[in-house]
């Protein structure tokens, strides 16, 4: 390790900060940058320095954006009698990809994990309740709820998190005012039965329709 470059060392050591990015990946992201020409790594490093003031977060989705508020929250045509309830911004990409959800969108900004130090004061539960009191009252005058949409993970912390969040807003606002759902959890299509864990399958036996 003496061999290498200090200014390399500490590159290294930076990238392996970034998600997914162990020591061997890193060195070899290093010594790509360090092959590149010089313009594109003045190019790069403009690009990260202006990240912070070319990206804002929309103020009532909490999505990143290059505009605030954002393209979603700012379209008429959308849907903003449902609401969409995510973990984080990648959620939403991810949806949107489907291209088939027209609603609306906010990001929570985690999920509740004991565990790891996260509760209810760690993730977005005020701004939620701001949000839909906006929306609430937009549609005060016509007899249709505002429909919540809980999209999280269908982990032991996301199926926690939906049944706190829910519960939560259950004492804020009345059936009329907000009906509270979540995206269904069952298999995928060519999927064999006997490669489904056990709560997938108690889910998706949960959730079943009428055929």
């Amino acid at each position: 390790m003496g061999l290498i470059p200090k200014s390399l060392k500490i590159l290294t050591s930076d990238l392996q900060r970034l998600p997914g990015i162990g020591p061997k990946s890193a060195r070899r992201l290093a010594y790509f940058l360090f092959a590149l020409p010089q313009e594109r790594l003045d190019f790069l490093s403009k690009t990260i320095g202006d990240l912070k003031e070319s990206v804002t977060v929309c103020q009532f989705c909490r999505i990143l954006s290059d505009t605030n508020p954002c393209e979603i929250c700012a379209d008429a045509n959308r849907d903003h009698t449902q609401l969409c309830i995510v973990e984080d911004h990648m959620d939403v990409y991810s949806i949107e990809r489907s291209g088939g959800y027209k609603g609306i969108y906010f990001v929570l900004g985690g999920l509740l994990s004991p565990a790891k130090g996260v509760g209810p004061e760690n993730i977005a539960l005020d701004p939620l309740t701001k949000r839909i009191g906006q929306l609430v009252k937009q549609k005060i005058k016509k007899d249709e709820p505002v429909e919540l949409i809980l999209a999280l993970s269908p982990s032991t912390e996301g199926q926690t998190t939906a049944l706190y969040v829910k519960e939560f807003l259950r004492g804020q606002f009345t059936e009329e005012q907000l009906t509270i759902t979540r995206v269904a959890i069952g298999i995928s299509v060519g999927t064999d039965l006997d490669y489904v864990d056990s709560f997938t399958l108690q889910e998706a036996l949960r959730g079943r329709n009428k055929v």
